[in-house]
């Protein structure tokens, strides 16, 4: 049992002792210096060949003793060994940090303000819209305007050159008329004649009335054929009624005439009738509305006249 007890304190201790020296050897023998020393040359002997042999030096000269003398053997120097530099303690904080800071947050003041510029940019946004529509709806009113008095300046055009129509076509009858009453009265074609109890020149009557009656007011043939009274209006076309019967009389024929001057109503029996036939009074109720006059854009809606009959026995 001893012995046992020995061989373990033995090994034990032969095991710390190896273990021991091979600590020293690691830290004292197998560690290279730092820097590393440097290279020293070795001497080399005197002589002027690569090859030779013997124990007998040749004795060098003055010269070349002086050249050796003076000619250093040189010694190439090894570099510096290259240090590694240490991390600073800024480095070290930077490599070896884990956590990152947290982002600053805005302030209650910065959120407040960037708030009141969001809505003011967009009231301005606002505004502008407002604005352009305003601008649009203005532009749109100026078209609309400009088309309305386009359209007005065209039916004011087309009123004149209609009327310019109209008068042309009054002056052509009162023209046929005077060559007509020229005729009769055998004055010939000159064009300065006139006749008539007003001032200017022409020919003072009514186209359904005589060239040789001496009565310039009135609207017809008296108490012959057909005349009429309608304020203003000139007739183009009275026909005269058919009938067959042998009655004579007198019917007025109460008429309503529009603006185009067409007769839109007759009522025959009328105040200044001499008659109340009723054959009579159909034929001259048919031929007054019949009748036609001149069309008049300044006239009465409807205007109301009278036409007088005058039938006679056949």
């Amino acid at each position: 049992m001893e012995e046992s007890k020995n061989k373990r304190i033995g090994f034990a201790g032969t095991l710390f002792f190896h273990i021991g020296l091979i600590v020293l050897l690691y830290f004292l023998g197998f560690r290279t210096p730092l820097p590393l020393p440097e290279e020293e040359g070795i001497l080399v002997n005197f002589g002027n060949s690569n090859q030779g042999v013997g124990n007998r030096a040749l004795a060098p000269s003055k010269a070349q003793k002086k050249v050796a003398a003076a000619t250093p053997v040189s010694v190439p120097k090894s570099p510096p060994a290259k240090t590694e530099p240490e991390p600073s303690s800024a480095q070290e904080k930077v490599l070896t940090q884990d956590t990152e800071d947290a982002p600053e947050l805005p302030s209650a003041e910065e959120i407040t303000k960037k708030k009141a510029a969001d809505e003011k940019a967009k009231k301005a946004r606002a505004e502008r819209d407002r604005l352009a529509k305003i601008e649009a709806e203005k532009k749109r009113q100026e078209e609309i305007r400009k088309q309305q008095e386009a359209e007005a300046e065209r039916k004011r055009l087309e009123e004149i050159e209609r009327k310019k129509r109209e008068a042309a076509e009054r002056q052509a009858k009162i023209d046929a008329i005077n060559n007509r009453a020229k005729n009769v009265f055998g004055q010939g074609t000159s064009s300065n004649s006139s006749q008539g109890v007003s001032s200017g020149s022409g020919n003072q009557g009514k186209p359904t009335g005589s060239p040789n009656s001496d009565n310039y007011s009135g609207t017809g043939l008296g108490s012959k054929g057909v005349s009429y009274d309608l304020q203003g209006r000139n007739s183009l076309s009275i026909p005269k009624p058919h009938y067959n019967l042998q009655e004579g009389g007198k019917v007025v024929v109460e008429i309503t005439v529009d603006k185009n001057g067409k007769v839109v109503s007759a009522l025959p029996g009328r105040p200044g009738s001499t008659t109340s036939n009723a054959t009579l009074l159909e034929a001259a109720k048919k031929a007054a509305l019949k009748a036609k006059f001149n069309s008049d854009s300044g006239a009465p809606a409807y205007q109301k006249g009278t036409i007088t009959y005058h039938f006679q026995l056949n």
